[in-house]
């Protein structure tokens, strides 16, 4: 069985990094595509007070993961409304300076907050040579490579019938989130042979 999985809302702070290596421990070839948020909101308190020791410990691990923009602060309408040449000669920009800082390396690929972009931001990203992540569920403006998801974590993917399964679901707060559903993902074989989402993009 082929199996990608996707968590949205990954970020240096809000990591889950605990359940990530347990499933890395079950699974001896674990793999994870991360669409990240590259700049945590600061706090001064938590966990963000320690996001350069949270930096260091993901960086170790990026062997079997991969990071994938998504938007830049993951405010509910960052993108509804952008105009494509913000969007490309600006906000693209932003994007890859707050990955850089950090030193973390990603994928061109791009998944808006909530599933909210426009025609103007996909047009940039097919310009700019990026694909796009869209909504399984519903019809959305689509780049030219995108990544589409089948099942989504809280369903019965396990009883699906393909040969290959796009499992999307969030690194917290949701009901498809790994922590609510870890163990549907402990359900799959042990031999199961998972993939990154690049390995798995269609085109239009």
């Amino acid at each position: 069985m082929n199996i990608c999985l996707d968590l949205h809302d990954f970020s240096i702070v809000n990591n889950r990094l605990d359940l990530l290596l347990r499933l890395k421990s079950h699974f001896p070839d674990f793999r994870v595509s991360l669409f990240t948020v590259p700049i945590d909101e600061p706090q001064d308190w938590g966990s963000y007070q320690i996001r350069k020791d949270l930096l260091q410990e993901v960086k170790k691990h990026l062997d079997w993961m991969q990071i994938i923009p998504h938007g830049l602060l993951h405010g509910g309408s960052e993108l509804k409304n952008t105009e494509y040449y913000y969007f490309k000669n600006t906000f693209l920009s932003m994007v890859k300076w707050a990955f850089e800082r950090d030193g973390l390396p990603y994928v061109k690929g791009f998944c808006a907050p909530h599933w909210s972009w426009n025609d103007g931001v996909v047009r940039a990203l097919d310009e700019e040579g990026w694909w796009g992540a869209v909504d399984g569920d519903k019809i959305m403006p689509t780049t030219k490579r995108f990544y589409r998801y089948t099942h989504l974590l809280n369903e019965p993917f396990w009883e699906s019938k393909l040969d290959t399964l796009k499992l999307h679901g969030h690194v917290y707060g949701t009901k498809n989130d790994i922590g609510r559903c870890l163990q549907n993902l402990l359900k799959l074989p042990l031999d199961t042979h998972w993939q990154f989402a690049t390995e798995l993009l269609e085109e239009k």
